[in-house]
């Protein structure tokens, strides 16, 4: 996560074509990745904060057929919702554009039925971001839900919108928050703490000896 860092300059955003706020999500398009319940939960959000945008990024170049389906399934959904003028499946976004996307983010989200780890989580946290994510899976592990990010059942859409909206209502929790999840990356996966864990290993075993 180590190219990963807090926004610095607005020169940054000059060449991409984003919302003013939006919402992003970075994963894989795959069945387990709950963009399904991103999508229902985010009609709720969109009726309390009106300005408010989703742009879901992630997958393959080429999709193939699971991931087609996939995508067309959430495409239904916009449909069903009426929302085009609000949500942006962009695709695969390339690695000069992706800090640029979380970094002007208003937050950051994770909604998987299932996450072994939730790296995407963590690069949004290295840029400030304030993230909520779901409970289930290696995510856990980083986020303490209310100090620094918010963790939650994605399938319940209430939980969901009102994590979501608890950030983008109240910027001063976001930006504690932000930093809090900030400061927990640069502790434990930067590659100065890193290298000290190596250090440590490394000393416990030559003490051994």
């Amino acid at each position: 996560v180590h190219r990963f860092k807090p926004l610095t300059s607005v020169a940054e955003k000059a060449n991409i074509d984003l919302p003013d706020q939006y919402i992003f999500c970075l994963s894989r398009i795959d069945a387990n990745k709950g963009h399904d319940l991103l999508l229902y939960t985010f009609d709720i959000v969109r009726k309390g904060i009106p300005d408010i945008h989703l742009i879901i990024g992630g997958g393959s170049p080429k999709p193939q057929q699971t991931e087609q389906e996939v995508l067309t399934t959430m495409r239904k959904i916009i449909d069903e919702k009426d929302m085009h003028d609000r949500v942006n499946i962009v695709g695969y976004v390339p690695d000069e554009k992706l800090v640029a996307f979380y970094q002007w983010a208003q937050l950051f989200v994770l909604p998987s039925i299932f996450e072994p780890f939730g790296m995407t989580a963590l690069e949004a946290m290295a840029c400030t971001v304030p993230v909520v994510a779901s409970k289930f899976g290696g995510i856990r592990n980083v986020i303490t839900s209310g100090e620094n990010g918010l963790l939650v059942d994605p399938a319940h859409k209430g939980e969901f919108a009102e994590a979501m909206m608890r950030f983008l209502k109240d910027r001063n929790m976001a930006a504690r928050l932000g930093q809090k999840g900030c400061a927990t990356i640069q502790k434990q996966y930067s590659w100065e703490a890193i290298a000290e864990k190596h250090i440590s290993f490394y000393k416990k075993f030559i003490v051994r000896r």
